[in-house]
């Protein structure tokens, strides 16, 4: 038996979003009405705005730099010295396993690294390591749930591995070699 529901259209969400610049270069903070939902750091500006298109296809995407201004400054300020666990609200959207590993991954202490492996274990799942990855590299919160701390085993802060993971880890060493 087949039924069909009634026919419904929801409107498309509104995201908002602001820019600015941080250490790492141009910063991009969107927000919906239960938090934020996307932050992240790229070369320029035309990639962001680009890549959070690409990441919210069917939202109402609105640039509100004076109403994003404070959120976009604590976010500054917090990859300027990401100490403490990130404490502004977040609307994470992933699969139950994405929310499982974000979760693990927001236990990495500042100056601390951990593996996929480990995460994968941590979450009861020892053989999602790809999977694990896969999350990983799916995040849209640069910081806030900092994916870049999970490295491949034997891979070490400094390592001569390329990409934005590694430079981001460096970052951080070097934050903490000046405290």
């Amino acid at each position: 038996m087949f039924r069909d529901g009634p026919l419904t259209r929801r409107a498309p969400e509104t995201i908002r979003y602001g820019t600015g610049r941080c250490a790492l270069g141009a910063l991009l903070v969107a927000s919906s009405e239960r938090g934020i939902v996307s932050i992240m750091v790229r070369d320029t500006q035309s990639q962001l705005v680009r890549d959070l298109g690409a990441r919210f296809r069917k939202a109402n995407l609105v640039r509100d730099e004076k109403g994003s201004r404070a959120t976009v400054a604590k976010v500054r300020r917090y990859i300027a010295a990401p100490l403490r666990p990130f404490a502004l609200p977040l609307d994470i959207r992933g699969t139950d396993l994405q929310q499982r590993v974000w979760a693990e991954v927001r236990k990495i202490r500042f100056g601390e690294t951990s593996t996929y492996s480990s995460i994968a274990g941590a979450i009861g799942a020892p053989k999602a390591i790809r999977a694990v990855a896969q999350s990983c590299s799916r995040s849209w919160f640069a910081f806030a749930v900092p994916c870049h701390r999970v490295l491949h085993t034997g891979a070490k802060p400094g390592s001569r591995r390329a990409g934005r993971q590694y430079e981001w880890v460096e970052y951080e060493a070097k934050l903490l070699a000046k405290r």
